[in-house]
């Protein structure tokens, strides 16, 4: 999964931090994208996520609010997502730092999500978006140069030698899965991005709520677990 940028919006629907990243380092096919965000365009993408989320809270059916209560918004652990495996790092190599959290890695369990009626993931031709909400509004979002495989691709029918379709129900579940897989990875990398934050930039004595992010630490502990990331 190559990550192109990490975007933070605060509740209020503002830009708060955005970094890009070289997509050549974590994509596996080393292309870097055509079609790169400058800064007004990456401010114009906040308010317009921000303006979907509270738009489609609002026109939420009715059927569909009484029936969340039984839905599972737990999302699963994927272990050491933007951190090294220290299974497979060398004995002599420095330990991860991983500030106030201990442990290899950040958390080690599900987590619930609270994205319960906005935009969660938007795949295109050229990019895939995931977004991550918090308790409070806080929006993480992660702009992926990996493109998911198109619906239509799951209806392509697949003959054997005897005439026999044999991918009209594979194809969809494995698409699925690819969907799911990748959505959860991303939750995962960004909920640690959101640990980082709440532990570099929420405990700064000098930040002020809802501003931009002007903290070179927390931007090195980004740019690590995005090098990190296979």
């Amino acid at each position: 999964m190559g990550i192109e940028a990490i975007l933070i919006i605060n509740k209020s629907g503002g830009l708060i931090y955005h970094r890009s990243f070289d997509v050549s380092k974590t994509n596996p096919t080393g292309t870097t994208s055509k079609h790169s965000l400058n800064s007004n365009d990456l401010l114009i993408l906040a308010s317009t996520l921000h303006s979907v989320f509270v738009i489609s809270s609002q026109i939420t059916p009715k059927a569909l609010q009484l029936s969340q209560s039984n839905l599972n918004y737990t999302i699963p652990y994927h272990p050491y997502v933007g951190v090294k495996n220290p299974e497979k790092s060398p004995r002599n190599s420095i330990p991860n730092k991983y500030g106030s959290f201990k442990g290899d890695d950040y958390f080690k369990e599900p987590f619930h999500s609270w994205n319960k009626s906005g935009l969660k993931q938007l795949s295109t031709d050229q990019f895939t978006m995931y977004i991550y909400q918090t308790m409070t509004g806080l929006k993480f979002v992660a702009i992926s140069s990996t493109v998911l495989p198109s619906h239509n691709d799951s209806e392509t029918n697949m003959m054997n030698n005897s005439g026999i379709n044999i991918n009209n129900n594979s194809s969809k579940n494995i698409n699925a899965l690819q969907y799911n897989l990748g959505s959860q990875i991303a939750d995962n990398l960004l909920r640690k991005v959101y640990c980082i934050y709440s532990d570099y930039v929420m405990k700064d004595p000098f930040y002020s709520l809802e501003m931009p992010i002007k903290s070179d630490l927390f931007d090195d502990k980004v740019k690590s677990l995005i090098d990190n990331l296979l």
